[in-house]
Formats: structure tokens, sequence, C-alpha cells
């Protein structure tokens, strides 16, 4: 049995939220406060049909109006749009079966690989809860595992501002077969762990290739993800859930399909669970500037087997509060050797450092506390 996500003061406080939302909205309002999310729907329609105002970028703007929205379906975000949410509140009653459990997903024709999906795309705002209207109904037990924003074979792709709350399971943002898609200001809060997965599991902000078990659309041909910027974000507990297993991460590899180009930088890393910020199979990896608190471990970066990786930088970084895992570590496989590598500058305690197997030091540089 899972527990409720929200002790009974929160339960109140955004039972509260919902009914002057659904005030405010005034006529299209269920009973419950909520408007159907298909309102939403035929905004990003209409956007795709070349309707309504531009971005700089480009995309026609589907500005969401004030109120709190229930999705029963995944909202569908087209090529060339740009979905304003700032205003929304944004709630999920997936059934467990039946639809994809993402609250958000760009339009992917079957066969596409590549790149080549919907691409163009801005997420702007919104406050995300996949799990709030089952704890309101009393039925927390009965929420699905879900990602809130999934986007997948695309590029050219940025989320800004986003808040997200209490995901089960999987994860807040899953860029999957991304090129060149930025993740920033955005505040992912609380996570349900998955009883039957590692904490490593649980990325609030997770990189991903599609294989045949998580493409969400269009082929299954590993393509990876490529020039990634993840800025000025917050990853914390929310106060009736704990943090997440990691702020970034993957758990689908394969040596043949690395991701290349991946910068996290400026980041907020609170009380995860697992490591605060992590990357797997990555090459052109930069990790500057982050603070993590709290969290079981730090930064972590790994290659896999059978994948030589090169050019790491983890620098400027701080690190305090840690657990019983290294506070910044670099682990490469008997068979992935890491190379020009640079640490340095990170205000991590030595003692809390390693570096596991082949580890090389960009040419002219000294890696920080560097192995005995």
């Amino acid at each position: 049995m899972i527990r409720s996500p929200y002790n009974s003061a929160t339960i109140g406080r955004r039972a509260l939220l919902v009914g002057a939302a659904g005030l405010a909205i005034g006529a299209g309002r269920s009973s419950s406060g909520y408007v159907s999310g298909s309102a939403i729907q035929r905004l990003l329609d209409a956007a795709r049909d070349g309707k309504g105002p531009r971005d700089s970028a480009g995309r026609h703007i589907a500005k969401v109006p004030k109120g709190t929205y229930l999705l029963t379906e995944p909202l569908i975000v087209h090529r060339d749009t740009h979905l304003d949410a700032t205003d929304a509140r944004i709630v999920a009653r997936f059934p467990a079966v039946g639809v994809k459990r993402t609250m958000v997903l760009n339009a992917v024709a079957a066969g596409t690989g590549g790149y080549a999906g919907a691409g163009n795309i801005a997420i702007t705002g919104g406050s995300w809860d996949p799990v709030w209207d089952f704890v309101q109904r009393g039925k927390a037990d009965e929420a699905p595992a879900t990602n809130v924003i999934t986007i997948i074979h695309s590029s050219d792709v940025l989320i800004q501002r986003a808040t997200i709350w209490n995901v089960k399971w999987w994860h807040g943002i899953e860029l999957n077969a991304v090129r060149r898609g930025t993740v920033s200001g955005c505040v992912l809060k609380g996570w349900i762990a998955d009883p039957g997965q590692g904490l490593w599991h649980g990325e609030a902000v997770q990189l991903d290739l599609p294989t045949g078990d998580n493409t969400w659309a269009g082929a299954s041909d590993m393509t990876p993800c490529r020039d990634i910027l993840i800025t000025g974000n917050t990853c914390d507990a929310s106060g009736s859930q704990g943090g997440w297993g990691q702020f970034t991460g993957s758990h689908t590899t394969d040596p043949a399909h690395p991701h290349v180009g991946v910068r996290i930088e400026h980041n907020t890393v609170r009380a995860t669970r697992w490591d605060g910020i992590a990357t797997v199979n990555a090459l052109d990896v930069r990790i500057k500037g982050n603070v993590l608190d709290g969290c079981e471990g730090g930064v972590y970066v790994k290659s896999v087997a059978g994948r030589p990786l090169k050019a790491v930088e983890i620098t400027g970084n701080r690190v305090t509060g840690g657990g019983s895992r290294d506070w910044l570590a670099v682990r490469a496989d008997a068979t992935g050797p890491i190379t020009d590598v640079v640490v340095t500058g990170n205000a991590v305690p030595c003692q809390k450092v390693r570096y596991y197997g082949t580890v090389t030091p960009r040419p002219g540089t000294t890696l920080s506390c560097p192995p005995a």
C-alpha cells in the first residue's frame, strides 16, 4: 500500500486553492472546480494550425488561462508550439492502463526515428501534480506511476519555470532522443519511490534513449541525447514526500550510443536519496557551479562496459551534508576508461572524493584529491 503523499494540512490548503481557482474559472468548470484538460489540448491544436501569436523562436503560443485543469490523457504538443501554462495548475486522473502515462508528450508519428519528431517546442511554467487528484478523492493507492513531461525524437526543446510535485516512481522530465534541449529554472519537489527498483532509478530529469521498453512514440532506434543544458533548477523534497532518487541521471544505456554534450550547471539539489547529480555513458560532460546539500551521494560520472569516454569537467561545485556514498566520484568501467578529465575548484572534502578504474586527467592538469 502506498501512503498518501500529502499530510492533512497540505490537503486542506490545496483544496482551498482548487476551490478558489474554480471560482475564478466560472463557466466550464466541473463541480470539483476542475476544467477539463481537453481545453488545453484545443489550444495546442490551434497552435498546430498556425493560430495565435508567435514567440521569438517562431513558435505559436498556446496560452492556458488561469485555472486548475484535470488531465485524463496526455497533452500532445505539436511542432513549433509554445505551451505557456504560467497561470495554470494541472493535475491528472490517469487510469492504470489504456493511456500513455505522461502528462505531456510531443507529437511523433509511428516509425519516426532520430530527432525527426515534433520539435521547436517550449513549455513554460505551470504547477504540475500527477497524484493530487487521487489524494483529494481518498484514492492515493490508485495513482499510477507517471512521468510529467516527456519529449522524444525531438530537437530544439525548452522547458522552463515549471513546478513539478510528488511524482510517483518515474520522472519529472524525460528527454529521450532529444537534440538541443534545455531545462531551466524548474522546481522539482517530492518523489514517491518505486519499491521494486533501486533509488538510482528515480531521476527528476532523465536523459534516455528509446529501446523497446521505453519508447513513448516513434522508433526504438536507440537515438541518444545531444547538446543538453540543465541549468538553474531546484530539486528537493516537497514537505509531504522525500527527495528524489537523483536530480539527473540515466538508467538505460547502450555502449554504441552515448549521450553527447551534457551541461549541468548552477542547480540547487537537496535531499536526494541516492546521488545528487549523475551522468552515465555520456561524452563531453560539464558539471559546473552546482550546490548539493543533504544528498546521500554527490556528483557521480560513470562509464559503461565497452565505451571509453572523454572530456569530463567537474568544476566549482559545492557538496555539503552528504551521506555514505561518494560526494564526488568518477568511475571508469574496466573496459570503459575515461580520459581528458578535469576535476578542480570543488568544495568537497578529499576523503569523500574517489576515482575508480582508469581515469586520466586532461594534459597539463592534475585531478583534485588525486588517488593515492
